[in-house]
């Protein structure tokens, strides 16, 4: 398994919401190149980067950063505001590894009549971002939901040849109250052979144990980074079953 400490921007700086609540923000004043170096001594090679400003603005806002942050060596996913095949490409091309796609992905609703497109044009550098609120889809932002379970969405994702998935219990994102294993794991069950990195509570070594053991293909760690002391090379080894 992999773990994605992740870097949410607003502003330029390293700062983490509640639920996706931008009234409900924690500002840690980090310089964001400095924090992801800190992470390459740590032993990681992949990093979650989420636009922030970009997201409530409905265009990505720090693809320079995202360049700075390229030239580290990791790979990259990023997303927040990616709502047009044209922001896609950009932030592919600034040094995203993959791009984390949601409103774009569910533009129509259940539908998702642009999902075909998009992975006609880019393939699997874009990662679906299944977001889930109250057992459904939510999209833009998290304020609306397409009122589908995120099951039959992942599924039809898979047919058009999607195989990696990020996936957000949205009630746990910043509240360290642990993950929701229950969800990843069903989704599992419902599609074998898919690959998902859990997004949302991500709060000890405990968490990475579990998502591990249970067959994710990544864990994001956001909030526990910089409030609870995380051990990010310990959850690295933990992650590969070095311990």
């Amino acid at each position: 398994m992999i773990v994605f400490p992740a870097i949410d921007l607003y502003a330029g700086r390293v700062v983490r919401l509640r639920k996706g609540d931008f009234s409900d923000k924690t500002d840690y004043g980090s310089d964001p190149i400095a924090v992801a170096r800190a992470f390459v001594e740590a032993g990681c090679r992949h990093l979650h980067v989420v636009d922030l400003e970009g997201a409530e603005s409905g265009s990505p806002k720090h693809l320079g950063q995202l360049r700075e942050l390229s030239g580290l060596g990791m790979e990259i996913e990023y997303g927040g505001g990616l709502r047009s095949e044209a922001a896609i490409g950009d932030a592919i091309s600034a040094g995203a590894s993959r791009v984390m796609a949601g409103s774009i992905i569910f533009d129509g609703g259940r539908e998702m009549v642009r999902a075909k497109s998009l992975f006609k044009e880019f393939g699997e550098a874009v990662t679906p971002s299944i977001d889930v609120r109250c057992g459904r889809v939510v999209v833009s932002g998290w304020a609306k939901s397409i009122g589908e379970p995120p099951a039959p969405c992942v599924e039809l994702l898979r047919s058009i040849g999607y195989t990696t998935f990020l996936v957000t219990a949205t009630e746990r994102d910043g509240m360290l109250q642990g993950t929701d294993l229950g969800l990843y794991e069903d989704l599992l069950a419902s599609a074998p052979g898919i690959r998902i990195i859990a997004a949302g509570g991500v709060t000890d070594m405990g968490d990475i144990k579990r998502l591990r053991d249970a067959g994710l293909y990544g864990a994001v760690v956001g909030k526990a980074l910089y409030e609870r002391g995380f051990d990010l090379a310990s959850a690295i080894a933990i992650s590969r079953g070095d311990r």
